[in-house]
């Protein structure tokens, strides 16, 4: 996962606000542990409430920021509007630390979110890489009634097979780091936290986008998953960006696409 810290570090945070936009930063949501920890809003200037995507960066849970690489930062201009949200690292607390900060973060919206002009009763959830897989297991313990559709991005889905990918002879991988300790000992956690392990009729529909030669997380990851909520008859899109690797931006063909499926799905 090496390759996720150098393309971190090349990603520049988003600039100031934009036509018929507001911005809210470092909105303050929860505070578990001493961790304060905040969320920037990306927020569609009109007169009427409107729905909104949580975002989860991504960056092996140990890296990384909401100021980064917020790929679904254009639903703005189609009348959406992004929470970007900062959760605890794998070195500040272990799993699933992480996926209780993500509900907090929803939690928070649907209190508090009219403030901003944001209709949480129509929340969706997104996330790339490791942010995917926090956007997954959201919607699935909140419920599609709660979380009403979700895009993720070249996610991991089945943890276990993913730590072992990564297993080091020597000291823990970074997958290893976010359960607390070497996969052989985390079994129960890392199946807890796969979210193909929580696939059910009652999964929200779901967008997938996937690189083709991603070498970081295997597409067979977004595969397997596509299938199993097929298989439930969740309704599942399963897109391959061709010549992509791990770790990119949407084009404006995959945004669209991305754009649709949250109109269609969050807009009343």
């Amino acid at each position: 996962m090496a390759a996720v810290l150098l393309l971190l570090s090349g990603c520049a945070t988003y600039g100031p606000e934009r036509a018929g936009e507001k911005i809210y930063r470092d909105v303050l949501f929860a505070a578990p542990d001493g961790h304060k920890l905040r969320m920037d809003l990306y927020v569609p200037r009109t007169d009427r409430p409107v729905p909104v995507v949580l975002w989860m960066f991504g960056g092996c849970w140990r890296f990384g920021s909401k100021g980064y690489h917020v790929n679904v930062r254009d639903l703005t201009s189609c009348g959406i509007a992004v929470a970007s949200i900062q959760y605890r690292m794998s070195y500040q607390a272990v799993y699933p630390a992480q996926l209780d900060d993500c509900r907090a973060a929803a939690r928070w919206l649907r209190d508090h979110g009219a403030e901003y002009g944001i209709d949480a009763t129509c929340m969706g959830a997104s996330g790339e890489s490791s942010g995917g897989q926090l956007a997954a297991m959201l919607a699935a313990r909140e419920g599609k009634q709660r979380i009403r559709a979700v895009c993720l991005l070249y996610t991991p889905t089945d943890m276990v097979d993913l730590a072992r990918l990564y297993t080091k002879r020597h000291g823990l991988s970074l997958v290893d780091k976010l359960f607390g300790g070497h996969i052989d000992e985390k079994l129960a956690i890392a199946t807890e936290a796969s979210p193909i392990n929580h696939v059910s009729r009652s999964s929200p529909p779901t967008l997938i986008i996937h690189g083709q030669f991603d070498g970081v997380v295997p597409i067979q990851q977004s595969e397997r998953y596509h299938f199993a909520l097929a298989d439930a008859g969740v309704e599942t899109t399963f897109l391959v960006a061709p010549g992509q690797h791990h770790w990119f931006r949407l084009d404006n063909d995959l945004f669209a696409e991305v754009s649709v499926f949250f109109q269609r799905h969050l807009k009343r």
